[in-house]
């Protein structure tokens, strides 16, 4: 159901979870502009909630699915009801193109301004008086369409918390804070090779997140090899070579929220196989010599790893 459209004269829908969300949310919104502290908003106490606020309309779950009817008696459709706009508010709407992706976007005579994306809502407030604008703009739908659209992208979209809409300039090109790529590379080489059966795994590889705001880098664990030993061994490294960087991606909505960008730590890889075949024999039977060296020069004692090998790999 789209809830910013008049024209839908349902009365009665079956409401999927970014719908129900944004109900709840739009209620928290308009409190927060009086002044006023939010509802708890439980996706199992939804029903409740929104029955209190919209006392002619019946809320009741069906499995995992909130039911919203306008109940007997009362008139207009669900629209009218509990939607993000109605015949007693004027508004003006337009399309925000970005990438190949169009977002419905309204702007309420009463300040308020709605953001549509499939069934998520994200709301937003605004200083336009619409008659102005209708005014200023010769009540031309092309020209009300370009002003809006200039509006949104140089004024709300901007300072909205969610660089829903335009995260450029916003990538971080991954750098070392500490030390250097070069001896981070080196350094994972000499781990790897050391590895206790690591010829074993030569078809994986080892991937390592850069740090990200308050995240420290680290290994990962999952669809790659890890292994205790080499945590430990890494972080030593990395407290010396830190990698920072991060890149804005975009997610096209999964089931339970809505799409935007989401912030990705940039990873450095090393492929097993390749490491094992591209070292020199020579460099293979120097490597746990080396490895003592660099410990022992901070201190550390290498049967300390070996104990952590004897754990075995981490699944």
């Amino acid at each position: 159901m789209d809830f910013t459209n008049l024209e839908e004269k349902a009365r009665e829908a079956k409401l999927d979870y970014g719908e129900a969300e944004s109900l709840a949310r739009f209620l928290n919104f308009q409190r927060e502009r009086r002044g006023e502290p939010p509802v708890p908003a439980d996706y199992g106490q939804l029903c409740e909630l929104l029955s209190e606020i919209h006392l002619e309309v019946e809320f009741k779950l069906d499995g995992h699915r909130i039911v919203a009817n306008v109940k007997d008696g009362a008139g207009g459709s669900l629209v009218d009801r509990i939607g993000f706009v109605n015949s007693n508010i004027p508004h003006l709407a337009t399309t925000i193109g970005f990438g190949s992706d169009n977002f419905e976007v309204v702007f309420r005579a009463d300040g308020i301004g709605v953001i549509k994306e499939d069934s998520w809502y994200e709301f937003f407030e605004h200083e336009l008086d619409l008659e102005n604008v209708r005014r200023d703009c010769e009540n031309d739908r092309d020209a009300i369409n370009d002003f809006l659209q200039d509006h949104f992208n140089e004024h709300i979209g901007p300072e909205m918390e969610d660089p829903f809409f335009d995260p450029s300039g916003e990538d971080c090109e991954l750098y070392f804070e500490t030390g250097s790529n070069g001896e981070l590379e080196r350094l994972m080489r000499l781990f790897i090779l050391t590895e206790p059966n690591i010829e074993a795994y030569e078809d994986e590889e080892v991937r390592l997140y850069a740090a990200i705001e308050d995240t420290e880098p680290h290994l990962e664990r999952s669809d790659c090899y890890f292994s205790e030993r080499l945590e430990a061994l890494a972080e030593i490294a990395l407290s010396e070579n830190r990698p920072v960087g991060w890149t804005w991606e975009y997610n096209d909505g999964a089931y339970n929220r809505r799409s935007g960008y989401d912030k990705f730590a940039e990873s450095l890889t090393w492929n097993i196989g390749e490491i094992i075949e591209q070292a020199p024999a020579r460099e293979k039977m120097a490597a746990r010599r080396d490895l003592r060296k660099w410990l022992e020069a901070r201190g550390r004692d290498m049967a300390r790893f070996d104990a952590l090998a004897e754990r075995g790999r981490v699944a």
